[in-house]
């Protein structure tokens, strides 16, 4: 089964779905929107573009699950607090991916702050774990994310990011590094409920990738997103509802040969906000 699960992350590999696709969950918020999510500001921020996360207000408990491709070993389960102080935005986020004979675990500390008027920033320390059963071995390295977040108009947002800016090995003793990858994008809120989206990513080693999104927002309670990316080109939709500090999102994309993959996630707010 190990020799399978290898063979399967290294097709993944060379599809342009890299290990760090897979650890890092942004929510089914954004893969319902083929994660063209660069620009969103709520706590699953601080594990997409951490620049997001400024603009929480009161406490915030997320925790999510995706499975790639109706594989069980090829599951992935994340949860994050956030917490907003008087200084900024505080993160704590917690992600394993994999089973028991080969998994990676990563644990992040995010801090986001407003500023100006318009223009947010936020940085997150990372240390993943990677275990493989055997003669393969184990071993743990910690990298940075970066991001800037700026509305210059009212409802036009844009939105940079840069994960492992300072280009870590997975290893010291090999040239395999953490994918450092680079990520711009803009939305645009058109008459308060539909969130158009557009991203660019460039992984250093890999071929450019486009993203687009749409999320509708149906009453205020209900929501509607379609999504769709390039490298390979894949699609995806999903589905959310809030009521009071409670919020579920689910959602599915689909790989061109490798098929679908789900996802769910669930936030809890603690305060005013749970009355908006």
């Amino acid at each position: 089964m190990l020799k399978s699960i290898i063979i399967l992350l290294v097709l993944l590999f060379f599809t342009n779905i890299s290990l760090k696709s897979q650890i890092d969950f942004f929510g089914a918020r954004a893969i319902g929107v083929s994660n063209a999510s660069i620009t969103y500001q709520d706590n699953w921020a601080q594990l997409n573009n951490q620049a997001g996360l400024s603009s929480l207000e009161d406490i915030t408990v997320s925790a999510g699950f995706a499975n790639s491709y109706f594989i069980k070993e090829l599951g992935t389960n994340t949860i994050a607090l956030g917490l907003p102080t008087k200084s900024g935005v505080f993160g704590l986020n917690y992600t394993y991916f994999g089973y028991s004979k080969f998994n990676q675990n990563k644990v992040g500390l995010t801090f986001a702050k407003q500023l100006g008027k318009r223009i947010s920033a936020g940085i997150q320390i990372n240390y993943l774990y990677t275990h493989i059963e055997g003669e393969y071995g184990s071993n743990g390295a910690a990298y940075g994310e970066i991001g800037l977040l700026t509305e210059p108009i009212d409802d036009f947002f844009l939105a940079a990011h840069v994960s492992n800016f300072w280009r870590t090995k997975y290893t010291d003793y090999t040239d395999i590094y953490i994918p450092m990858v680079f990520r711009i994008g803009a939305a645009y809120l058109l008459y308060d409920q539909a969130l158009l989206s557009i991203e660019f990513e460039k992984d250093i080693e890999r071929d450019l990738v486009f993203k687009s999104g749409l999320e509708y927002d149906v009453n205020k309670q209900f929501f509607f997103r379609f999504g769709i990316a390039t490298s390979p080109m894949m699609y995806s939709f999903g589905f959310g509802y809030k009521i009071k500090a409670f919020k579920a999102d689910i959602a599915f994309s689909k790989h061109p040969v490798l098929g679908y993959s789900p996802a769910i996630s669930l936030n809890y707010t603690f305060g005013k906000q749970a009355n908006k």
